[in-house]
């Protein structure tokens, strides 16, 4: 006898869950129809949603934030959603919100496909989960992409009209606009002058940048501090793109602490962090004859590119010099300079022929900076007006930029351009030195700080036969 099926009730199905995303980016001046603020994307998401029959489970956002990449916080966020099950739609107010860049909002997309993820836009009516509805993303996507390329010129013919005015475009830290002026803020704008001060008299970066969180009430990075201290805004100048124009505000440095800034920059760019904060007293000084710096390891000095000392090595290394040693040899000579200061008039004639002939190679590579900068400046004005192509535009604006930053590096390494000071002054100065370096409670980067104000390099050469000793291969070079 057949089994009698009883009157079973329908499963309803459930209901499909969504995230609804809003990505604004940054307002630069824009209003009106062109402006879609996060509260009309979210009301326009969820008139879309209700009779789609979604489920809301998040809201995510990406403020000021560029469609150009996805290296967004926003977009992380879905793609951890989307690996943890947690929904099925991720849901949109138009499709440049998702992103304006092609390829890789493909990829993104076929990344969220392969999770059961698709897209729905509140305005365009598209659906992923549909064929019809993936061809008209990837369509729009390139309409997108295209909106953002225009944008982006028309915006670079903006700022630079503003820039041949001398009008700042932004608001750098310390600074607040008044009547569309940039002008120097009560509070901030000393803590920047001071901040600039404070890293031309050779401050750590470190106690720079806790100095200026602490006015500021908010965490920094070193790196956000060395971001201001590249900006020209803070010379008087004003920024559109790479060209570098005066500009009607005030500076809050002067030109002298602005060059004496750069140059340390350019001395300490790829400076690894135990040379800016030392452990050991001559860090950073001291070099094989190839001009590498060298490092310490135990109680013994290696070259960083030495063949012997590092897998892949180049140079021929110096061996493995016993920096105790080394150090005894450097301080004995700057003790013997000392006393040549005050007595050889010869040695002083030679300091003083030698700062001659470095500041004719100055002079030479201060010329190449500026024709460099003008250079660069003509290019993006020629580019901003479209005379060049964009790929001939960034290889010159690339080969400017490097031929710059190098004759930069070169004027850094450079014996300062002041005058040799008084041979009196500059032996008290020797014993100074001296003097703090027997001082038990004096730190690392005091003993450092203090022998750069006196020398300018020591080079240690590799031994010329067997166990040469240190006193004979070491060689320390004077600012004066």
């Amino acid at each position: 006898m057949p089994r009698r099926r009883g009157n079973l009730a329908a499963v309803p199905d459930q209901p499909r869950r969504f995230v609804a995303y809003r990505r604004v980016s940054e307002l630069m001046g824009r209003g009106g129809d062109d402006f879609h603020s996060p509260d009309i994307q979210l009301a326009a998401i969820r008139r879309m949603a209700t009779p789609a029959g979604l489920r809301e489970v998040a809201v995510v956002d990406d403020i000021d934030q560029t469609g150009r990449n996805f290296s967004r916080e926003g977009i992380d966020k879905v793609r951890r959603m989307a690996a943890a099950g947690q929904i099925d739609v991720l849901a949109v107010y138009k499709v440049d919100r998702f992103g304006r860049n092609v390829l890789e909002s493909l990829q993104l997309l076929a990344e969220l496909a392969n999770r059961g993820v698709t897209i729905m836009s509140a305005t365009e009516q598209i659906d992923t989960s549909t064929p019809t509805g993936r061809w008209m993303l990837t369509n729009l996507l390139a309409i997108a992409e295209m909106q953002s390329d225009e944008i982006g010129r028309g915006w670079s013919n903006t700022i630079a009209r503003r820039a041949e005015k001398g009008q700042h475009h932004g608001r750098p830290l310390g600074y607040v606009k008044r009547n569309k002026q940039l002008v120097p803020d009560p509070e901030l704008g000393p803590a920047i002058t001071e901040v600039f001060r404070r890293y031309a008299a050779g401050d750590p970066i470190g106690e720079i940048t806790e100095y200026l969180a602490a006015l500021r009430g908010k965490a920094m990075h070193t790196a956000n501090v060395k971001k201001i201290l590249r900006n020209p805004a803070y010379r008087g100048m004003v920024i559109a793109g790479d060209e570098v124009l005066p500009g009607e505000h005030e500076a809050l440095v002067d030109d002298l602490t602005w060059k004496q800034v750069q140059g340390r920059l350019a001395a300490e760019a790829g400076t690894p962090p135990r040379h800016l904060a030392p452990t050991w007293p001559l860090v950073g000084l001291v070099e094989c004859p190839q001009e590498h710096k060298l490092q310490r390891q135990g109680d013994r000095l290696v070259c960083g590119h030495g063949r012997g000392d590092v897998k892949g090595g180049t140079c021929p290394g110096v061996g493995r010099p016993i920096l105790a040693k080394v150090e005894d040899e450097v301080l004995r000579q700057v003790a013997e300079w000392g006393a040549e200061l005050r007595t050889d008039h010869g040695a002083r004639t030679h300091r003083l022929a030698r700062l001659a002939a470095d500041q004719v190679d100055r002079a030479a590579l201060q010329r190449q900076i500026t024709e460099a900068r003008a250079a660069m400046v003509k290019l993006v004005k020629d580019n901003a007006r479209e005379r060049i192509e964009p790929d001939v535009y960034r290889q010159a604006m690339a080969e400017l930029r490097d031929a710059e930053q190098g004759a930069a590096a070169q004027l850094a390494r450079m014996a300062p351009a002041d005058a040799p000071p008084d041979p009196e002054v500059a032996a008290h100065a020797v014993e100074a030195l001296l003097a703090l370096w027997r001082d038990p409670e004096v730190t690392h980067a005091e003993r450092v700080k203090a022998l750069r104000s006196v020398v300018s390099r020591i080079e240690v050469r590799p031994a010329s036969h067997w166990r040469e000793p240190e006193d004979k291969r070491v060689d320390v070079q004077f600012h004066w």
